[in-house]
């Protein structure tokens, strides 16, 4: 297992343990209102699709490693996985959490993004030279261009497959089972 899945892993219980000690401190009394749950409920099944998409169009286009990938969700950005993990803990914060808890999920996914992101583009750069610099002169890093997704249909970005749901899914029931278990909580004890 990569030593960053390792640490991601640690992270997400330690933060989970945090909650459950803490909650009175970091739980809404009464949740942040259904208008906000719903929105950030669709943040983390849109991050999920997003997840989802990227990693079934790359198995599909690069099964040997050896083609850079630039259709899907990679013509939108250079790093849907990454913007897909962000839009999950967004989500997850705007359904369930008070609004401080962001701004200490937002620095530790940028400690551990920002120094991956730009260790994997030296990675392309040497493997791909000339093409991936093409890639990057047409594809944002991270945020898409907004004209180009309202100019186009969402279905040429973001695929889906059943068949990919594989490999995000025991992440995905986990998340769901944690905000319902936080639901729950909180309407218990606060």
């Amino acid at each position: 297992m990569k030593k960053r899945i390792k640490i991601q892993g640690l992270l997400m219980a330690a933060g989970f343990a945090v909650i459950a000690i803490f909650y009175r401190h970091i739980l809404p009394a009464h949740g942040q209102g259904l208008a906000w749950e719903i929105l950030g409920l669709g943040m983390v099944l849109l991050g999920y699709l997003l997840r989802i998409s990227a990693r079934g169009v790359k198995a599909e286009l690069n099964p040997d490693g050896k083609t850079l990938v630039v259709k899907g969700p990679y013509a939108l950005t250079r790093n849907p996985m990454y913007l897909g993990t962000l839009l999950i803990g967004i989500g997850f914060i705007m359904a369930l959490l008070r609004w401080w808890v962001s701004a200490i999920f937002l620095i530790i996914y940028l400690v551990i993004y920002i120094p991956q992101i730009r260790k994997e583009e030296v990675k392309l750069m040497i493997f791909f030279k000339g093409v991936f610099i093409d890639y990057c002169n047409q594809t944002p890093r991270f945020f898409p261009k907004i004209k180009k997704l309202l100019a186009t249909n969402p279905g040429d970005y973001l695929a889906f497959k059943l068949s990919w749901l594989k490999k995000e899914l025991p992440s995905l029931a986990m998340t769901l089972v944690l905000i319902i278990g936080i639901k729950i909580l909180i309407h218990l004890y606060l």
